[in-house]
């Protein structure tokens, strides 16, 4: 048992060693450094469904992750409160006409829903989700807000209509 714990430490010890590092996102881009103790809030509210429900951000979520990639995407990782939220929201989102640049998948209660219209990492049929992100003007770092219907997903096949609604802010 001694050996076991002694391995644990190590592993500790390298993962607090790396936390500072930079790391590359789904873009395979260099991501910006991920500064100790930022940590982005994500607020979501899913309508229909079996995941429907209000999941507000929770300050001590276990995962909590938002990065500034190179190319000026974006990509934000978050567990807490119930759903794991996977956001990536490309490098000209917020221009007019590229609301539609954005891909993410939710897996809540009861439910699991994916959108990639933007292609970034499985494209969408056209129609099939009718998905958007803005970036409002934030205090204090950068905001997304995610709207729109996406049907849920099993297995091959989709099924159902859910409404999402997701706000994400991550610190400067």
């Amino acid at each position: 048992m001694p050996r076991f714990s002694a391995l644990l430490g190590v592993l500790a010890m390298l993962l607090a060693a790396c936390s500072g590092a930079t790391a590359a996102g789904p873009g395979g881009g260099a991501a910006a450094p991920i500064a100790v103790g930022a940590r982005p809030a994500v607020d979501l509210t899913i309508e229909g469904g079996s995941a429907a429900g209000s999941y507000p951000a929770d300050p001590k979520a276990p995962l909590a992750m938002c990065q500034h990639l190179a190319d000026g995407s974006w990509y934000i990782q978050y567990t807490g409160g119930g759903p794991v939220i996977e956001l990536y929201v490309g490098p000209h989102a917020s221009e007019p006409g590229h609301a539609s640049e954005i891909a993410f998948s939710i897996d809540a209660d009861g439910g699991f829903l994916w959108a990639d219209d933007a292609g970034y990492r499985k494209q969408d049929p056209v129609g099939r989700n009718h998905i958007a992100v803005a970036m409002p003007p934030a205090t204090g770092g950068t905001a997304f807000v995610v709207t729109g219907t996406t049907p849920y997903h099993a297995g091959l096949d989709d099924f159902g209509t859910a409404t999402v609604s997701m706000t994400a802010t991550c610190p400067a």
